[in-house]
């Protein structure tokens, strides 16, 4: 078609508002030609939407890549910049493409709509709606693949910080002979600055007593960052094992350094397949993937190549047929493998091989264990040095092996872990340990997953021998034991269990059978029962065994009640009705209220009473979480505990408490009063705020994303005017201190009068945020600063009053009535 055309519509309207471009030359473009108003306005350049398009589809794109600078030089149309926009689920240019793209500066169209990018790539101006479209072809894209490991980044607290945890416990004890109360006191502290911190944890126990005493567990530096991690100092053999095995050493402390590669920094997504499942699509569709004919998922995606979400696939390894749907119809299909391997739920990287160097000086406790010889030879000091290492292979559904070299004094010891994950049924796993004085332990199991859920079966095996100077204990024990999914067969059928444990060394076994099911659901309640039967066999002496069983029926209400009503009867022959009750809320401090009883029914009495009574709570708040329980058993015994947890943290002037016990954390500075409520969500969890202050305690080593939110269940409604979202990176020991600027909202409705009672009729109404007109009566609504209740009056002569508000008490929204202004003379006055 040659017929020429005239840009217009809302140009043309631009054009006619703007006063000089009259003067400046018309310019053709394709059939095209853009009046001379519009060349002079380009000119002075604008900024225009860049679309990407797949080369062999004519349908029009809105999903936009960049944006670019447009100008009119020398009559030739010139591309002076393009910026690149990231934008979720969006193509992904190639390297090369990119590059090329990055370098536009000042570049002509070559006959005003075309610029050669590449023989991938090139850009296309449309002029009828005055836009760049990207046309590509599959090879200027890249896929949009997710990393299955990073590395967490720098440390966003750089000033220094400190979190305190704490546990407190006290019980009381009353016999008939006495009575006699102890308490202990747990701490865990970590200082830091940025990824450096130093940790100390220890007791205290029987505060207030004359024979309390305390003990120092670990006093330790350490700094995890870029993938390795550094620990050294006063550490117990938990915090040396970062990949090592010391099951040779009955705790005990080591004063010494541990470095190696495995560490906390390496964060591994081990929700995703091994192997990525990759998709192109030449214009938006969509990407349906089957499992064995059954559809497994739905994923929206727009042009170019991506990886599909396996996060939520089942683990395993195992086909699935990948169909890509566009405009409706499919336009292609294959077979794709999905490689989730169990071994990644471990979080280590495949085929990367982790290791580990620690030494220094041992303290432990030198104990023989052999049968009928227990000795305890006192405490000993020695030297300790060994390296660990360990590597997950992508053989069957992950091979796991560990090993660990160490040694101490006289002895030489290595520790051995091999983890299979056959597939997605059947785990074997396997555990040895050898020394150079004739020690030996092997520990074998396998787990088996009856497929479509109808149950599973589990075996374990343990046989060890002593040596001559391990402080280890003889083993010689197995467990075996399957459950069967009932339901499978008949409704209701619930599931059976059985299971026999046997200790050759000591002569006991022990076997069990416990079913479960659930009897009615339905809205008002669900009613389950569970039963079972116990065999005790001891000092292989009682062939005959001693048996427990009980039967239990169990209630469960709404508004989260729990009722539990049972017989049981024990190895003695007596026999004793259980019953047992729970309520949980949801508001206020307390969580949770139980009460317990059992009563003797039938059999010989062997203590003071016939009953047993148990009463436990749980509380939490803002600051602090605990449990209170009281016994009163039947041997006419009481027993009360309490505990107490909760962390204290501060990051130079400000402090927080919390409940929680986390190693670091974020102080949200909200400076609310009364009653008004904030939310801060973080990673997707929410927490309420309130007061001036709140510290949320959180796991070290991962970064968050914060938002402070309008709580929803609350009154209150507060402009979040600066410092709504926030990223953080925290490290142990690390508090971040968030200061949003908050302003208390309300909305004012009233009615307004001068000072000599006349109403304020259609007049204007301001404050420092805002303004609005009051109507013919003289009523008005407006939001309100509680800060700046303060609003003025403008009347029509443009005399000024104002009237101060009492808006101290309210929330959200609020009625004031009949308002009278005061001139400014008397406000200043006040």
């Amino acid at each position: 078609m040659t017929t020429t055309n005239i840009v217009g519509g809302s140009i043309c309207l631009f054009i006619a508002l703007t006063p000089g471009f009259s003067h400046a030359a018309p310019v053709k473009v394709g059939n095209y030609v853009i009046p001379s108003a519009f060349a002079r306005s380009l000119e002075q350049g604008m900024t225009v939407p860049v679309y990407i398009r797949y080369n062999e589809t004519d349908e029009k794109s809105q999903q936009k890549v960049a944006d670019a600078v447009i100008s009119l030089v020398d009559g030739n149309i010139t591309v002076k910049a393009l910026t690149l926009a990231e934008l979720p689920n969006n193509a992904v240019l190639s390297g090369k493409t990119r590059a090329l793209v990055e370098k536009i500066r000042d570049v002509k169209f070559h006959d005003n709509t075309n610029i050669e990018l590449s023989n991938d790539a090139r850009l296309q101006l449309n002029v009828s709606s005055f836009h760049l479209e990207m046309i590509v072809s599959k090879d200027a894209l890249t896929e949009a693949i997710v990393a299955r490991s990073s590395l967490l980044g720098p440390s966003s607290v750089e000033t220094l910080s400190n979190v305190l945890n704490y546990n407190f416990g006290t019980y009381y004890n009353d016999y008939h002979n006495g009575s006699s109360t102890r308490s202990y006191l747990t701490m865990d502290n970590t200082t830091s600055l940025r990824e450096h911190h130093v940790n100390i944890n220890g007791s205290f126990y029987g505060i207030g007593d004359s024979n309390s005493t305390s003990k120092l567990y670990r006093a330790m530096y350490e700094r995890d960052y870029d993938g390795y991690r550094l620990a050294l100092g006063m550490l117990d053999t938990w915090n040396v094992q970062s990949i090592a095995s010391l099951n040779a050493l009955n705790g005990g402390k080591i004063y010494g350094v541990s470095y190696g590669n495995k560490g906390s920094t390496v964060v591994e997504n081990t929700s995703l397949s091994l192997t990525p499942i990759t998709v192109f699509l030449p214009a938006a569709g969509e990407v349906h993937v089957f499992r064995d004919g059954r559809l497994l998922s739905v994923q929206n995606f727009n042009m170019g190549s991506y990886e599909i979400d396996t996060s939520r696939f089942p683990y395993g390894v195992y086909d699935v047929t990948v169909d890509i749907v566009v405009n409706g119809r499919t336009i292609n299909s294959r077979i794709s493998r999905v490689n989730k391997i169990f071994a990644r739920q471990q979080a280590a990287g495949i085929d990367q091989l982790s290791w580990q160097l620690f030494g220094g000086s041992l303290d432990y406790d030198r104990v023989s264990y052999k049968r009928n010889h227990y000795q305890d030879l006192g405490n000993e000091q020695t030297w300790i040095a060994g390296g660990a290492a360990s590597v997950t292979l992508a053989i069957l559904s992950g091979l796991g092996l560990k090993s660990t070299l160490y040694g101490f004094g006289n002895n030489a010891v290595n520790e051995t872990d091999v983890t299979l994950n056959v597939n997605e049924y059947v785990s074997i796993g396997n555990q040895t340990l050898v020394a150079n004085d004739s020690s030996w332990r092997n520990i074998s199991n396998i787990n088996l997953n009856v497929p479509e859920g109808y149950g599973s079966l589990w075996a374990s095996r343990e046989d060890s021998k002593i040596g001559n100077r391990l402080p280890m204990q003889e083993r010689d024990n197995y467990s075996i034991g399957g459950t069967l999914n009932l339901g499978k067969f008949i409704p209701h059928g619930g599931s059976l269990t059985v299971s026999q444990t046997e200790n050759r060394y000591s002569g006991n076994k022990y076997r069990n059978l416990d079913y479960s099911t659930t009897l009615y659901s339905g809205r008002y309640a669900t009613v389950g029962l569970r039963a079972g039967i116990q065999r005790y066999y001891y000092n292989n002496r009682n062939d005959d065994g001693r048996q427990e069983r009980y039967v239990s029926l169990d209630l469960s209400l709404p508004l989260a009640s729990w009722l539990s009503m049972g017989v049981s009867r024990d190895r003695y022959g007596s026999t004793q009705g259980n019953l047992s009750a729970r309520k949980q809320y949801a508001e206020g401090p307390i969580k949770s209220v139980g009460l317990s009883a059992s009563t003797r029914l039938s059999g010989e009495q062997y203590y003071d009473n016939n009953y047993s009574v148990n009463g436990n709570l749980s509380y939490d708040t803002k600051y602090n979480a605990g449990t209170v329980s009281v016994t009163r058993s039947a041997d006419n015994s009481t027993n009360m505990n309490f505990s107490s947890q909760g962390s204290l943290a501060w990051a130079g002037k400000d402090f927080g408490l919390s409940k929680e016990r986390q190693r670091s954390g974020i102080i949200v500075k909200t400076d609310l009063t009364d009653e008004g409520k904030l939310a801060a969500k973080i990673n997707n969890r929410n927490y309420l705020l309130s007061g001036k202050s709140n510290f949320i305690a959180l796991p070290p080593y991962a970064q968050y994303k914060l938002e402070i939110l309008n709580d929803k269940n609350s009154e209150d409604s507060f402009d979040i005017v600066s410092g709504r979202k926030q990223e953080l990176t925290l490290y142990p020991g690390n508090v971040g201190v968030i200061n949003p600027e908050v302003k208390s909202m309300v909305t004012v409705f009233g009615r307004i009068r001068y000072p000599d009672g006349q109403l304020a009729a259609n007049t204007d109404i301001h404050n420092h945020i805002g303004k609005t007109r009051t109507d013919e009566k003289g009523e008005f609504a407006i939001d309100i600063d509680k800060k700046y209740p303060v609003i003025t009056l403008i009347s029509a002569n443009g005399s000024l009053c104002e009237a101060d508000l009492d808006l101290e008490k309210a929330r959200g929204a609020a009625w004031v009535g009949d308002v009278k202004c005061a001139t400014q003379t008397t406000m200043a006055q006040r």
